[in-house]
């Protein structure tokens, strides 16, 4: 007996549907597309269908549908219901793990927010301007060391003279590191340059010019009172400049530093009293002082100047104060109200007005401790004629 099962739905374009004759004894595999029976869903592969008496069923591969169908929905919701303390204990389950990631990620926030990761100490990386050298912290001092002792000097025209470390030290600049790991050596051209050049102008010296004058009285001879003597000058300072920077290397190396600068003469000039606004001209062999304004001999005065065991001081000199009146105190006297005092050096010798010797020793004999004393009348006028930086002349 034969029968007819009509499969519904269309595959891969027919639109009429498939009939298979099927005997009722015998099993037939029929090789169609597989179409889902439940569903009207069209499968992927073939699918064997096993006919026989009574039964329609189809035996196929693990397939899954393209998409999720309202039939799926259907029997999931169904089975919710049917198992609702299994269900409850799902959700419940699910509640529970997405309580317990949110709160972990919370208080994980608050820890992480209090205790900080511990920072890794590097050595800390400095950009510095010039010749520079990276030094261990611990060996700094010992660097330090080697570089200021070594051997150093500068010639000065005909004059070597060694530099010192203290000098070398000078030079250098030192960067600490802000974890004491390393520290920096930095060479400063322009302390190098500073110091050599102030180290040179010990050298320098201005010229000591010669000032002759001519007398006319009979008792101060007329001639030089004031011999001549050539200066110098540093032939080359921009060199020095330019060894420095040529040196800094050396300077680190501790290899040594030898420095070279000429010096020029610098000749002096013949001068006569015209050549100085104001002019005091003391001739301590014949106890003479001399007033000069533009070349003009405007006054003369009998002095006592220094005894032979306190000399004056012979050379050019020139009024840096002035007092009225002031008590001298020196070795083995104290003199008050000194008069109309000038003072010329940095010794404490001055021109001033003296009251306590007799007149006989004017122009006669010195009397003082280094002083040119004159009577005190005229020593009120050399104190208003002669103004602070009057030159004053000190001659035999």
């Amino acid at each position: 007996m034969n029968r007819i099962q009509d499969i519904s739905g269309q595959i891969r374009g027919y639109k009429r549907p498939l009939k298979t004759s099927v005997s009722a004894m015998e099993p037939t595999l029929i090789a169609q597309p597989a179409l889902s029976l439940s569903s009207g869903t069209l499968l992927k592969d073939t699918v064997s269908l096993n006919l026989m008496p009574g039964h329609l069923h189809n035996t196929r591969r693990s397939y899954f549908p393209k998409k999720f169908s309202f039939v799926h929905l259907h029997r999931s919701v169904a089975y919710l219901k049917h198992y609702k303390v299994g269900s409850t204990a799902i959700a419940g389950f699910i509640i529970g793990i997405f309580i317990i990631i949110v709160g972990g990620n919370y208080w994980s926030s608050r820890i992480s927010a209090q205790f900080k990761p511990i920072a890794i100490v590097k050595p800390s990386m400095h950009t510095i301007a010039g010749l520079s050298i990276a030094i261990p912290h611990i060996q700094l001092a010992q660097e330090l060391e080697k570089i200021t002792s070594q051997q150093a000097n500068l010639t000065v025209g005909s004059q070597t003279i060694a530099i010192s470390p203290n000098t070398i030290r000078s030079w250098l600049i030192i960067t600490p590191s802000t974890n004491n790991v390393q520290d920096y050596i930095q060479v400063n051209t322009k302390a190098m340059e500073s110091s050599l050049l102030s180290l040179a102008n010990q050298y320098v010296t201005a010229p000591v010019n010669q000032v002759s004058v001519t007398h006319t009285d009979g008792i101060t001879p007329s001639g030089v009172i004031l011999a001549g003597k050539n200066g110098t000058s540093l032939g080359d300072p921009g060199g020095l400049s330019a060894q420095a920077e040529q040196s800094a290397s050396n300077l680190m190396n501790a290899k040594g530093l030898s420095f070279n600068t000429p010096l020029n003469t610098v000749p002096f000039q013949s001068l006569t009293p015209a050549n100085f606004p104001k002019l005091l001209e003391e001739d301590v062999t014949t106890n003479r002082l001399y007033a000069w304004q533009n070349g003009q001999l405007v006054n003369t005065f009998l002095t006592s100047d220094g005894k032979p065991s306190t000399p004056t001081p012979t050379g050019e000199f020139h009024i840096w104060t002035k007092l009225t009146s002031q008590t001298m105190i020196g070795p083995g006297y104290v003199q008050p109200n000194v008069p109309w005092v000038n003072y010329f050096d940095y010794s404490g010798d001055a021109i001033h007005g003296n009251y306590w010797r007799p007149a006989s020793v004017f122009g006669v004999t010195g009397t003082s401790h280094g002083c040119i004393g004159v009577e005190v009348s005229q020593a009120e006028w050399i104190y208003n004629w002669a103004p602070i930086g009057t030159t004053v002349i000190n001659h035999t």
